[in-house]
């Protein structure tokens, strides 16, 4: 069976999860804290990945890594996994969760480049800014590229404007050499 498919299927069963204990928003920061936890340790995930580690132990892991970190609910879903034998997929599950997550809270994804880091007040404006325009929540990241000079570059649910001094330079360079 496809491996984006049972994710896919695993996510769903945790939103639903979620839905039913009122804690689908809990368990999206949750995931993103597991996530980065997997990101700074991939220690971590190549020891649920291993075949040779017996599912008592994963579980073990689980409970003592993530039991105080995370709620409840995200814990018992964690071991759930880890009894389906699928723990090896739990960092593809937690990612297409947050995917399903956004699409049943109608939020739209957008990065956000500029040359210098923004103020976190200018972050909020701006992503404040791409609400109203979108006309629905949008979860902002923000990224520096001194490349670009000035200006910004932003994409959002796979469109991108670009709006750098980099791209005005470069759209000049062309019209004097055409």
């Amino acid at each position: 069976m496809d491996g984006g498919l049972i994710a896919r299927r695993y996510a769903t069963v945790l939103y639903d999860f979620g839905v039913s204990k009122d804690s689908t928003e809990l368990i999206y920061a949750d995931a993103n804290k597991i996530c980065e936890a997997f990101k700074e340790t991939p220690e971590a995930l190549e020891f649920f990945c291993s075949p040779l580690k017996k599912v008592h132990e994963k579980k073990d892991l689980i409970k003592s890594a993530f039991g105080n970190v995370v709620s409840p609910a995200t814990t018992d879903f964690l071991l759930f996994v880890a009894d389906k034998n699928r723990i090896s997929m739990i960092d593809e599950i937690l990612r297409v969760y947050q995917v399903v997550y956004k699409e049943r809270n109608d939020i739209h994804t957008a990065e956000v480049t500029t040359a210098r880091a923004l103020s976190a007040e200018k972050c909020s404006e701006l992503t404040q800014l791409l609400e109203k325009k979108v006309g629905a929540k949008v979860d902002a990241k923000f990224k520096t590229d001194e490349r670009i000079i000035g200006g910004v570059i932003i994409c959002i649910d796979g469109k991108q404007v670009d709006c750098s001094i980099s791209r005005q330079l470069a759209d000049i360079e062309k019209s004097l050499t055409v």
